[in-house]
């Protein structure tokens, strides 16, 4: 007996972890959010299938340094011999097999090659950098979406708070109004019975809210609709100056580097350019085979090989035009990472200066809330009492609620504030 009631015992815990394991996986944190959105978001699909085209622009780049070889291959029929009666020296047959094969290696390109491929290798640098750019974009998608269910879960519990608080003071009211009729108590029952009314709509505007913020949050991650979300770690800011955030960014900042990178890449584009305009030197090799019928003096299989020295002597200007709009697009590089550099440091700034605003307002609102928390406990206690008039408790509670919205939403701005201020610097989800 005491072996089976062993076994129930260890049955229940087995289920019981069970259940829990359950109930805890179906609990997403935000690196759950994060994976989900880096796994199904189509700008982050959209960005890796460029790094996939930039991996292709490297292939292609060799294949101009490599030797090319093509086949060729015709079969003719002519409606009569030439001469009409044929001869010794017959040069029309009535059928002609051809075929070839041409082998090229390319010598000299007037730079144009390597260029072509240092191109190639930069832009696929510069692509593997979008991507973490475009990626470190939907995290912070994402962290504003996650933070605005967490943030409207909680509106939902202090609306429901005060949805109570209300109804507690509508009882009293109620009990007041029944034993001591007057115009007075009759007023401040129709008075609570709003309030009560009130806070109800509040309530309904928050769990609408709740909804849409879900909604967000799934359109982001493909994360179920009702998905439950924890609380994640509090963030702590960084003690470095601004000054010293601002050169972080610039280094850690993967849209500036693609930037410099683009510099690089325009640059080469002038090289490129130039140098299709220079002498282009050819290795050529082949063989070529020719039967006829009826036989000619042509039909053999001849191999040969040599050497073809292209040289440009008069277009009209193309050099001079085409490698004016490559440097014109050089400078805009230069320029469009000048303004990008100047740009993130702003940034910066911006987002140090808004979370020391949010981080005062979260302080402020902590002291608000502890004070209008303190002050309708008191005041309560003084209306149940019959010491203050209802309206002090509306006062009361109203101060009461506006302090607890404002409370979540400072408390949330500023975990919002310094993954702003991550995504401005450039290390958002690079944290080891």
């Amino acid at each position: 007996m005491k072996r089976n009631t062993g076994t129930i015992i260890a049955c229940i815990m087995l289920i019981a972890a069970a259940a829990a394991a359950r109930a805890e996986g179906g609990t997403y944190t935000l690196e759950d959010a994060y994976s989900a959105a880096l796994q199904t978001h189509e700008s982050v699909k959209i960005s890796q299938e460029n790094t996939v085209q930039a991996d292709s622009k490297v292939d292609q780049a060799w294949t101009y340094l490599y030797p090319k070889v093509i086949g060729q291959g015709s079969y003719l029929r002519y409606n009569e011999t030439l001469p009409p009666n044929g001869g010794a020296f017959l040069f029309q047959p009535l059928g002609q097999l051809q075929a070839a094969l041409l082998l090229t290696q390319p010598l000299y390109t007037g730079g144009r090659a390597t260029a072509a491929l240092r191109a190639a290798k930069t832009m696929q640098e510069s692509s593997r950098n979008d991507l973490s750019t475009s990626e470190q974009n939907i995290m912070l998608s994402v962290a504003e979406a996650y933070y605005a269910v967490l943030r409207s879960q909680k509106v939902v519990e202090v609306s429901k708070g005060s949805l109570e608080r209300m109804v507690r003071h509508r009882t009293v009211t109620e009990r007041e109004a029944s034993t001591r009729r007057s115009k007075a108590n009759a007023s401040a029952l129709l008075r609570a019975n709003t309030l009560v009314d009130q806070a109800r709509i509040t309530l309904v505007l928050a769990e609408n809210e709740l909804n849409v913020a879900r909604k967000m949050l799934s359109l982001l991650t493909q994360l179920p609709d009702d998905a439950a979300i924890s609380e994640p770690p509090s963030l702590q800011m960084y003690p470095d100056p601004v000054r010293v955030l601002q050169e972080r960014a610039l280094t850690s900042r993967d849209d500036y580097m693609s930037s410099q990178l683009n510099q690089k890449v325009a640059k080469e584009n002038v090289n490129i350019t130039a140098g299709a305009h220079y002498p282009q030197v050819y290795a050529e090799g082949g063989l070529r085979y020719q039967d006829s019928s009826p036989q000619t003096m042509m039909d053999a299989t001849t191999y040969y090989g040599g050497v073809r020295l292209m040289v440009p002597i008069f277009e009209g200007g193309l050099l001079k035009a085409e490698v004016a709009e490559a440097r014109s697009k050089q400078r805009q590089a230069e320029l469009s990472t000048e303004l990008l550099k100047r740009t993130i440091m702003n940034d910066v700034a911006e987002s140090y200066l808004n979370y020391q605003a949010v981080n005062t307002v979260l302080e402020t609102t902590k002291t608000q809330f502890d004070y209008a928390r303190r002050n309708f406990d008191v005041v309560e206690g003084l209306f149940n009492e019959g010491l203050v008039p209802s309206l002090s408790v509306i006062d009361a509670q109203q101060a009461l609620f506006l302090a607890e919205r404002e409370l979540v939403a400072a408390t949330v701005g500023q975990q919002l504030a310094i993954l702003r201020l991550q995504k401005a610097i450039g290390i958002l989800g690079k944290q080891s």
